[in-house]
């Protein structure tokens, strides 16, 4: 997001939610499996996803499922003010998951621009919550009951694969925890495989069947979020990169600039401020 006055902050006991609040033109993000929610102020936005062009209205909420990139400007150069949430699907998935309803897939918004009325309010409690001190219990109610509201209200929720079968479940899991705790080793797809158990070919196509990403792009997600939580605690930009296996700084600028549409060091300067 290219921003003008923009604050970024992760509540104290919910370090799984990305909270942004400010006001900008202009912004633009390839999710790599992270939903953008969010709230319109002030001044109307215009928003591209793809080819679907839409004016969102102040008041307004958004949606933006990790399926496509998507991008807004200010209409006659007026800023918007907005209110943000980035939660990555695997963290969407345990906060909006119960021990009694459906399990949750894989989530889509196919409209990602709403009009209603109480989701925007409680979206606008939840957020304010967020940056307020108040107790566990309450920020986990409040997050909980708002994101399955939405779900429930507003997205087409796509089922289990039924297709895959329980080794091909266990070396997906292997696969996918390889590459999380380790996102700065140059893993190789033999190495990959190996660990899962399974062929390589077989291993990608069910990577793009369970996650609509290849193995590697995993893997560059898994390197960005490391990069942010460093940048987060204060580590400079160089020791993000080297850290989380990018080849040097310009590498990681340019796949976070992609990512979240703010440089590492815009990252850094809105989460400190």
């Amino acid at each position: 997001m290219a921003t003008e006055q923009v604050r970024m902050w992760r509540a104290p006991d919910e370090q799984r939610v990305l909270l942004m609040a400010g006001r900008t033109t202009r912004y633009a993000v390839e999710p790599r499996g992270e939903y953008v929610f969010g709230i319109v102020g002030e001044q109307p936005m215009r928003s591209w996803r793809g080819r679907e062009h839409r004016l969102v209205r102040p008041g307004q909420l958004v949606a933006w499922d990790p399926s496509h990139s998507h991008a807004g400007s200010a209409v006659d150069e007026h800023p918007w003010r907005a209110r943000l949430l980035v939660i990555e699907v695997a963290d969407l998935a345990a906060l909006a998951d119960d021990s009694e309803s459906d399990p949750l897939a894989d989530v889509l918004f196919p409209d990602p621009v709403l009009s209603d009325t109480e989701l925007a309010a409680g979206f606008l409690r939840l957020h304010t919550t967020l940056e307020s001190a108040c107790t566990r219990l309450e920020q986990d109610e409040l997050l909980a009951e708002w994101l399955r509201l939405l779900i429930d209200r507003t997205s087409a929720v796509r089922s289990p694969r039924s297709a895959t079968t329980a080794r091909e479940d266990s070396a997906l899991r292997l696969a996918f925890d390889y590459l999380a705790d380790q996102p700065q080793r140059n893993v190789g797809l033999d190495e990959l495989a190996a660990v899962a158990g399974i062929g390589k070919f077989r291993l990608i196509r069910l990577f793009r069947q369970r996650t609509g990403l290849p193995p590697h792009a995993l893997q560059l997600a898994h390197r960005i979020r490391a990069a942010r939580r460093m940048l987060e605690a204060g580590a400079t930009i160089g020791e993000a990169a080297t850290a989380t296996g990018f080849a040097d700084q310009s590498h990681l600028h340019r796949h976070f600039q992609r990512s979240l549409g703010l440089t590492p060091a815009q990252y850094q300067q809105r989460f400190n401020a």
